[in-house]
């Protein structure tokens, strides 16, 4: 920090805000340097205690969240938050006189502003100039989210001034403009010049009253207004995270699969996130589970963020259906990116026809309840050898469908829908032969997927995954245990249809890491579903699939966002408990970013 701002922190300690004792009396009882010493840690705690209150109370404010209750304590408030927590308020009465400066300099003002970007920051004001309060770096000091930084200051055992910005974990010296320490406490000396009668006390506001429903702070350093309102329900969901509950504590082995999640902010509702995952299968009876939030009797499904239980509400697949068909508004942002990864070897030359039929089919009848695009990528042996990026289902169709030379068999999906596509497919052609893995991440690196849409890939192959040596096409790319791991934690789901039973019986074939994988892994890590289907395809239809299922059967989850959410990276845990106990799951994703 500079030291004209860390000097402000000095001179705060010795004239401002909370004066309950005269300094020069001070000076005058206490001739050991420990006594005096304690005596400004006394004040230094209470300080140091001040700033955090008022830490609570701009979280309070930045998180969302309304007051639930107002108690006055005899010297102050106590603030309670519609999230459970509490924030105090100490009443400011005049201050004594000032205490003995060492150059009767006026006491400076600590507080806090809002910035442009919405968030407070921690301000001095020194003869009436207003500036930011800087670290090391030059960055102003946050008050509350992720990123808050609540100087703390000491004097240490030779009576220097030493200052922590990790909540006391360290501290460093305080220097002067020469580069000096600065002494907190020295020998008897002559006294600088008395300064002035102190007369805002301990209270960084000027007033505080109720007015129209709303809490009113007014800051004494600036006057500005900090407006809370009162009620009873957050705006977000409607359902405060202080409602959210314990989450249960699971241990292994789980028995469900919770597939990867992708989020968004609601366009419709101020406040809140959704969570778009897809179905949920019970293994016993292939069901789906439908899932119950917070409040309700059954709840099964329990959200945390950064550690943190998060209250929801959790909309099923038939009322999303529902709402799709008659256009309702909380489920136009309910959206999927769905690509078909196309082996167009010549072994597939059987299957090729009835593949891109079913696809052409399955796509149309997805489009009429899902805000859904879709995109393609073919491989014949090594290379990436066609693809569309995310577009609509009648653009996909053309592309499959209706291209001079590419209509029939294992050639509608070759070739590409742009020279952009292609060019790029030049750095996607070493794999060792069929490979669902170089498909994956051509389409991942290169495809304009939409932010927000659950991305969904539908990988149709009759060969082991094929890298060919080369890790980065490898399934266990996708594994969040393996050290080859490349796939953020909302990158999407996999889903695999395998169609040769005869020459890779998937539970006896000897797979081999890097050279010949068990496709199926893809799904397995992903939370996806394999499927085993005739190398004819014959009388199937991807209706008829649980990969079906799995995406029309999806959930829309809704919770609270709060500022320090739009910011960073965190960490988000799942947990699925069914009322019985019988079914259960636990995943946690880290790295996850929140998007518009």
């Amino acid at each position: 920090m500079r030291t004209k701002n860390l000097w402000v922190w000095i001179l705060l300690l010795m004239t401002a805000v909370s004066c309950k004792y005269d300094d020069g009396e001070l000076w005058d009882k206490v001739n050991s340097l420990e006594d005096r010493i304690a005596s400004i840690e006394e004040t230094l705690s209470r300080l140091n205690q001040q700033a955090s209150e008022l830490q609570a109370l701009v979280n309070g404010i930045e998180n969302r969240v309304f007051v639930s209750k107002v108690t006055s304590t005899g010297n102050g408030y106590t603030i309670e938050f519609s999230d459970g927590t509490i924030a105090t308020i100490t009443n400011g009465t005049d201050g004594a006189d000032g205490a003995d400066g060492a150059d009767g300099a006026d006491a400076p003002i600590i507080s806090i502003k809002k910035d442009a970007d919405g968030k407070y920051y921690w301000i001095q004001i020194i003869d009436g100039v207003e500036s930011w309060l800087l670290d090391d770096a030059g960055n102003k000091l946050p008050v509350s989210g992720k990123d808050a930084i609540t100087p703390k200051l000491k004097v240490d055992s030779n009576g220097f001034w030493i200052v922590s910005y990790d909540n006391g974990a360290t501290y460093t010296q305080i220097l002067d403009e020469a580069g000096n320490p600065v002494k907190a406490v020295g020998e008897d000396g002559e006294d600088g010049q008395d300064g002035a009668a102190g007369s805002g006390g301990d209270s960084f506001f000027s007033s505080v009253t109720v007015e129209n429903g709303k809490l009113i702070l007014v800051l004494a350093a600036t006057g500005e207004r900090i407006e809370i309102p009162f009620g009873t329900t957050t705006g977000g969901i409607g359902i405060p995270d202080s409602q959210a509950g314990t989450t249960p504590s699971l241990t292994p082995p789980y028995n469900l699969t919770i597939p990867q999640p992708a989020f968004y902010l609601d366009e419709n509702r101020e406040g809140v996130l959704n969570m778009s995952l897809t179905g949920i299968q019970i293994p016993e009876t292939n069901e789906w589970m439908e899932l119950y939030g917070t409040g309700h009797a059954n709840q099964n499904i329990w959200v945390e963020v950064d550690g943190k239980p998060k209250a929801i509400s959790v909309v099923n697949s038939e009322t999303v259906t529902k709402a799709a068909t008659t256009r309702a508004t909380f489920v136009n942002r309910a959206k999927a990116d769905v690509v078909f990864l196309v082996d167009n070897s010549g072994s597939m030359g059987e299957e090729a026809n009835a593949v891109a039929q079913e696809i052409m089919d399955w796509s149309t009848t997805l489009s009429q309840v899902m805000d859904v695009q879709f995109g393609c990528v073919g491989i014949n042996h090594s290379y990436v050898n066609g693809a569309i990026d995310i577009t609509t289902v009648d653009n996909l169709h053309n592309y499959l469908n209706n291209r001079s030379g590419h209509m029939y068999g294992t050639s509608r999906t070759v070739g590409f829908a742009n020279t952009t596509l292609e060019t790029k497919a030049k750095n996607y052609t070493n794999a060792g032969g069929e490979c669902g893995g170089i498909m994956l991440h051509f389409a991942d690196d290169n495809f304009t997927f939409r932010p927000g849409a659950n991305r969904i890939y539908v990988h149709f192959t009759d060969e082991p995954n094929q890298p060919g040596g080369n890790e980065e096409w490898s399934v266990e790319t996708v594994h969040t245990s393996s050290p080859y791991y490349d796939w953020a934690a909302t990158k999407g789901t996999i889903h695999t249809i395998f169609s040769d039973l005869n020459n890779y019986k998937p539970d006896s074939y000897h797979w081999v890491q890097f050279e010949n994988e068990d496709p199926r892994l893809f799904s397995q890590y992903t939370g996806g579903i394999s499927q085993t289907v005739d190398a004819s395809f014959a009388g199937v239809t991807l209706d008829g699939l649980p990969i079906t299922g799995a995406i029309t059967n999806s959930y829309i989850i809704s919770l609270n966002i709060t500022d320090d959410m739009l910011t960073g990276t965190h960490t988000v845990t799942i947990v699925i408990l069914s009322t019985d106990g019988k079914w259960r799951a636990e995943i946690t994703f880290t790295d996850v970013v929140f998007v518009a």
